[in-house]
């Protein structure tokens, strides 16, 4: 991300995404299996089925935010099928041991990083929308998906506090 040559614009966002990853590494350290494993309350994720959907978002927004690079008002709105596949993404990993789960999450992250390094900065402000009338940039995608990353982070440690009041 050194290379002078991407525009300021991207290197921001390839270096917030990356700084969500940190947050992401730092909220699940010395995390043991079982807690990562634990529902912390009912209705709600455990950290690993929350580390295999920051693993699947980024790959799913990266992919969105091209997409506006390539169609004319796309709209991005998960599909159904999509939303099946969020789901399985998550239920399918809710058992996998932390030791795969997180390079997963890395290597999500590395890839997203490289993809929107190729995104035309001149693309930035182009919009698709979700739903009806909710217009969104590929900017705006990229800052969604980081936002979305470290809520996640915000529910990681939520998870952890209740972890150490029980």
């Amino acid at each position: 991300m050194g290379d002078s040559r991407i525009d300021s614009r991207i290197r921001e966002l390839q270096e917030a995404l990356l700084g969500a990853h940190a947050q992401v590494a730092r909220a699940v350290e010395e995390l043991s299996e079982a807690e990562a494993h634990q529902v912390p309350a009912p209705g709600e994720w455990t950290i690993a089925q929350l580390l295999a959907h920051i693993a699947e978002i980024q790959a799913f927004w990266t992919a969105k935010a091209i997409l506006i690079t390539q169609e004319d008002d796309p709209n991005i709105t998960r599909t159904a099928v999509e939303n099946d596949i969020r789901e399985a993404a998550v239920t399918g990993q809710a058992h996998d041991l932390m030791a795969d789960l997180l390079p997963r999450c890395q290597e999500a992250n590395q890839r997203a990083i490289q993809l929107i390094g190729g995104i035309d900065p001149a693309y930035l402000e182009r919009p698709g929308h979700r739903g009806e009338d909710n217009p969104i940039t590929v900017q705006g995608v990229i800052r969604f998906l980081i936002g979305h990353v470290e809520e996640h982070v915000r529910q990681i440690a939520e998870s952890r506090r209740l972890f150490r009041e029980k």
